[in-house]
């Protein structure tokens, strides 16, 4: 079984055990190690998850990066405290070009304009929120695959640094040296299945579909120096009902973004 928080712990110890460090995103930005490894984990859904993975990672020595949405499916404050207590960052994975058309007339000819105005609006507001809780450095995207709109799209006309914020993955990271993965679509070589978790330029070569095949490539010394791995521990669980229901759902929701992205493709 992949994907189990056994699977998780054995993946860090490896890195661990091999010599690489760990750095949260905004310790990555201000200071890279030589060989370390950026844990991102986007809490899209069941944050009590992401408190299970962060204490973990505080057992082992280890800090990552914690990405909020504003929802309340992610959104929990207690749960936000407790991970900022063993050490770990917070951050906001933002979402507000999906959220901001709600009440937008599309056919107007400053439409774009507005929108973006918008987005930015509520994204303010909400950051000052998580700042509240932490002193938010960083952020990053959230993909809201079934939405047409990009939240990238918000910088635009925006930039995020004028708000005292120094970094977002997608645009300051060079993972033309740093290697990137990610367990979208419940596996690690989901491009395929991928609507916006994609990285320019040209990412490492790398590909691997199972976590034990990352554990081969650390363990024989074929594991990149410098990597972002982001997780969304939503979906890693050792409870067995839990386990089926996410590989079931997660297979559906595949199929779909497949045909979204040729969709999207052919239009």
């Amino acid at each position: 079984m992949d994907f189990t928080i056994n699977q998780y712990v054995h993946l860090l110890t490896s890195l661990k055990r091999v010599g690489y460090s760990f750095q949260t995103f905004e310790q990555f930005l201000e200071k890279p190690a030589e060989k370390v490894v950026v844990l991102r984990h986007d809490v899209d859904l069941r944050p009590q998850n992401s408190l299970n993975t962060a204490q973990i990672e505080h057992e082992l020595g280890i800090k990552g990066s914690y990405y909020f949405r504003i929802v309340k499916e992610s959104n929990n404050p207690e749960i936000i405290n407790k991970i900022t207590e063993l050490g770990h960052e917070i951050g906001y994975h933002y979402e507000t070009m999906d959220t901001a058309s709600s009440d937008i007339r599309h056919q107007t000819s400053d439409f774009k304009e507005r929108f973006i105005d918008k987005a930015y609006k509520e994204f303010c507001k909400n950051l000052n929120y998580f700042r509240t809780l932490y002193p938010v450095k960083t952020i990053c995207m959230h993909g809201s695959p079934l939405s047409k709109y990009d939240n990238k799209d918000i910088w635009q006309k925006y930039s995020y640094k004028n708000l005292g914020l120094i970094g977002e993955p997608y645009f300051d990271i060079d993972f033309s040296k740093v290697l990137y993965l990610t367990d979208t679509g419940r596996r690690w070589n989901g491009e395929k299945v991928s609507v916006r978790d994609k990285v320019t330029p040209q990412p490492l070569t790398a590909s691997f579909r199972h976590t034990k095949d990352i554990i081969i490539a650390i363990e024989s010394n074929q594991f990149a120096i410098q990597a972002m791995i982001t997780v969304h521990p939503q979906r890693w669980t050792d409870s067995l009902i839990p386990w089926t229901k996410e590989l079931v759902l997660q297979n559906i929701k595949n199929i779909i973004k497949r045909i979204l992205i040729k969709f999207r493709n052919n239009n």
